[in-house]
């Protein structure tokens, strides 16, 4: 009797393993790692990412649709292949060709971010569209706004307008009612955690839904180790 529960659990040790797929991916080009690559069972919808090594393991049956994403890459999708024991699979993700499409705008489908985008391009459309004079067409304006307090505060303000557009894009991605939704955070804590993680304008336009979850999500953790490790410092 003990060598059949033996046997039965060796059975279903090697079915467990058999149920996960892991690999390497790496740019298709270059051939260098990539990370932080997000990892997605179509099937049972169960999220993982790559580590800085584009090492990745995650929990698929045989015939399971795994799929990665990455910015600035086109989307893979890989079939965990029936019949084999060693599920291994190593991934090569390829350069997205971006083209732009012509499209028009429609009041009703702009985002009140966008409404408000548009209404402050057109409030200071004027020194918003002031740029500086060609030193080769007109050398001496160049020279004359080089030295000119007016034309640097005009510079200086296009610079601030700017910063604080990608601000308030990133603040309609990244948001303290999200962040307690994803890691139950609740008054000051919030405040403490975005300013220690502030999200990158480029990865705030680009990222998907899912990927914004999986980045506050992979901060959160990296967040609580070091408020946990910082508690114990204090304690020794």
């Amino acid at each position: 009797m003990s060598r059949y529960f033996t046997l039965v659990f060796i059975l279903l040790s090697f079915v467990a393993q058999s149920q996960s797929m892991q690999g390497i991916v790496k740019d298709a080009v270059t051939g260098i790692p990539l990370y932080p690559v997000i990892v997605v069972n179509r099937t049972t919808q169960q999220a993982v990412t790559t580590n800085d090594k584009g090492f990745y393991s995650i929990s698929a049956a045989p015939g399971q649709i795994v799929a990665f994403s990455f910015i600035g890459y086109t989307t893979e999708e890989k079939m965990r292949i029936l019949g084999v024991a060693s599920a291994q699979l190593d991934v090569l993700m390829h350069p997205l060709d971006y083209e732009l499409q012509e499209f028009k705008i429609r009041p009703d489908s702009l985002t009140r971010y966008q409404r408000d985008s548009i209404e402050n391009q057109a409030i200071y459309k004027l020194p918003l569209q002031r740029t500086h004079p060609s030193p080769v067409m007109s050398p001496f304006s160049a020279i004359a706004e080089k030295f000119s307090k007016q034309a640097k505060m005009v510079y200086q303000f296009q610079r601030n307008f700017q910063a604080g557009e990608m601000e308030r894009f990133v603040d309609t991605r990244y948001y303290p009612a999200l962040v307690t939704k994803l890691t139950g955070l609740t008054g000051d804590s919030i405040g403490h955690f975005m300013y220690a993680y502030p999200m990158p304008y480029d990865f705030a336009r680009a990222a998907t839904d899912l990927e914004i979850k999986i980045w506050i999500r992979d901060s959160f953790k990296e967040w609580s180790k070091k408020m946990a490790n910082d508690s114990l410092k204090k304690e020794e």
